[in-house]
């Protein structure tokens, strides 16, 4: 069977890793910072996996842009027709920023009813905490919408350095200014919660500086090239919409997660703390994973292009042995460390007897959820945008909701919550796998 080549796929996913774990290494960077706090630190950590968790609910449902556009881009890349969807780039970079600005001037105002309503009534400090970091980082959702579109454009061109560079750049920023801003450093005061948001802030505007340098300069695109025909903009939407409600039911599991979470730490104190610690570094292992299934996801998209079925299959086989071993992988690394890891992010003795209750169950699904994240990156590539809303929903509502309130009842403690995450995740990618075999390898007869 015809394959592609280990050197292509690792020239897309060892950059596109580089880039994916820039983010969750901010954030678990900020939760160890803000875990020495003098004050008050475990209440922050709390406060600050709250506003993260909206941030992130916003972030990941409005830019599903990056998943069509990169579609888009890379099938007509392999037809070597890119000169047709010239006036959609523009178009998608403006609507991200629109959407952004959206999200921030009508969640900023209202962020106390808004967190009330999705996660329930929390102790005043960790309110308190959690609005100051939301009223500076929701700032930046425009820019991490164009800079999420950005990515994409990058991905669909069979480029990731460009984004890995980037994102290199904004993740050594804001690593600098955290150290300088929350604990204060010589002459300049100590931010704490609210130093962690600046930093962010910062980084991302010169993120979106380097993204359009590269736009004009490096890509065949041009920001401002706009004509009335727009190629494939209904396309381009459709995948959007079924992506912007995939991303809902997936944003909601953590919604739902975190409010549990949160009811959780009225009855043991420092369990939101350990779960913010966990759900960091379950989202680092995502993004680490995920490296791989960027590359699948801009291959697959130009094999599909190109009719090359029989090199698509063979991708599916190579992207799942290269993940379940990187999966692996992070299981060993993580069960070597597993007290050390506890550690580095908190001195509270009653977080990190928490944390490590349930720290084993993040590491035995690191190889099943790299199944998922494999077939996630295929199908974005392909344009299965309705594949992976249905698997979502179904996996959402009848799966992790029914375990998550049965469980969680049962034993309100959170074993739930990972639990639910775990059957999730194997439904997930068991679901795309059927799909895809039914429809790629026995459809197309190979």
């Amino acid at each position: 069977m015809e394959r592609v080549a280990f050197r292509e796929i690792s020239r897309l996913a060892i950059p596109a890793i580089l880039f994916n774990v820039v983010e969750p290494v901010i954030g678990m960077t900020d939760m160890a910072i803000i875990g020495r706090l003098p004050e008050h630190a475990s209440e922050a950590q709390g406060g600050v996996g709250l506003s993260a968790g909206l941030i992130s609910l916003l972030v990941w449902s409005l830019a599903q842009l990056r998943t069509a556009v990169s579609s888009i881009t890379s099938q007509y890349l392999g037809k070597n027709k890119l000169d047709q969807i010239k006036s959609l780039i523009p178009i998608s970079l403006f609507a991200s920023v629109f959407l952004g600005t959206f999200a921030w001037l009508s969640t900023s105002y209202f962020y106390a009813p808004i967190s009330e309503f999705l996660y329930a009534k929390s102790s005043p400090i960790i309110m308190e905490q959690a609005e100051l970091y939301y009223t500076i980082r929701s700032i930046g959702l425009p820019l991490s919408l164009f800079i999420a579109c950005s990515f994409g454009i990058f991905r669909g061109l069979q480029n990731t350095s460009w984004a890995m560079v980037i994102g290199l750049v904004g993740g050594g920023i804001n690593l600098l200014l955290d150290l300088l801003l929350v604990n204060g450093f010589w002459k300049v005061p100590a931010f704490g919660v609210a130093g962690a948001a600046y930093a962010s802030l910062i980084s991302q505007f010169v993120m979106v500086s380097l993204c359009i340098v590269v736009i004009q300069r490096k890509t065949p695109f041009d920001l401002f090239f706009i004509r009335s025909k727009v190629n494939e903009l209904k396309n381009m939407l459709l995948i959007f919409a079924n992506m912007f409600v995939r991303t809902i039911a997936v944003s909601g599991t953590f919604i739902v997660a975190l409010r549990f979470a949160n009811r959780y730490e009225e009855l043991k104190e420092g369990t939101l703390a350990a779960y913010a610690i966990g759900i960091n570094i379950w989202l680092f292992s995502s993004y680490f994973i995920d490296g791989f299934s960027n590359a699948g996801n801009a291959i697959s998209g130009k094999l599909l292009g190109e009719r090359n079925y029989q090199k698509l299959v063979s991708l599916r086989n190579d992207l799942l042995k290269i993940n379940i071993y990187i999966g692996a992988g992070l299981s060993l690394l993580y069960g070597a460390f597993y007290f050390l890891i506890g550690n580095l992010f908190t001195e509270d003795l009653e977080v990190r007897t928490i944390f490590y209750s349930f720290f084993w169950i993040v590491i035995l699904m690191q190889p099943f959820n790299s199944i998922a994240f494999s077939y996630d990156g295929i199908f974005k590539g392909l344009g299965e945008a309705k594949a992976l809303r249905n698997t979502l929903l179904i996996g959402t509502f009848l799966i992790f909701v029914p375990i998550l309130f049965g469980v969680g009842s049962a034993f309100p403690t959170l074993y739930s919550i990972w639990g639910a995450f775990s059957a999730w995740m194997i439904f997930r990618g068991l679901s795309l796998h059927f799909i895809f075999r039914k429809k790629y390898v026995i459809g197309k007869g190979i």
